[in-house]
């Protein structure tokens, strides 16, 4: 006699193929993570970088105008300087925002990610318990009937 097939099997390779989709999921949210925060390390480099350059030449700046070798054309182009110069700080910063906020998302897309791998793990569990629980049960029955068998084998005719 054939073995009995555990009934729910094809659930269980569905679930299987769930946890396995919810993984490479959480794997392209964490390699998509990691890109961001990548992305705003450079821009935090790029404006501190600026921020760098800028104070250097304000204090050469400064160094020039109390040795008194600058005009006063310089210092108006000095001033525009300063002015071109915050607008480009302020661009960095609001590219450095944008880059901490596209890594929040990104992080909370990868908890998501895990979440469902969780969820997914857990329903596929449920289904593995049961074929457990199922097998058990089979390997009883089938010990109860070569016990009763063994038994009847065994018992004196009369």
């Amino acid at each position: 006699m054939r073995p009995r097939k555990y009934p729910l099997e094809p659930l269980a390779k569905l679930r299987a193929r769930k946890v396995e989709g919810a993984v490479q999921g959480l794997a392209q949210a964490v390699a998509q993570r990691e890109q961001a925060e990548q992305a705003r390390l450079l821009r935090e480099q790029a404006r501190a970088a600026q921020e760098a350059r800028a104070a250097r030449v304000v204090e050469e700046e400064r160094g020039s105008l109390e040795r008194g070798e600058l005009h006063a054309a310089d210092l108006a182009r000095a001033h525009a300087w300063q002015l071109r110069s915050d607008a480009e700080s302020a661009a960095l910063s609001s590219e450095v925002d944008r880059a901490r906020a596209a890594e929040t998302d990104a992080l909370k897309g990868e908890g998501a990610a895990r979440t469902q791998v969780a969820e997914r793990r857990a329903e596929a569990d449920v289904v593995d318990k049961d074929r457990a629980r199922w097998t058990a049960e089979g390997r009883k029955r089938q010990e109860a009937k070569e016990e009763e068998a063994m038994a009847e084998a065994f018992r004196p005719r009369r």
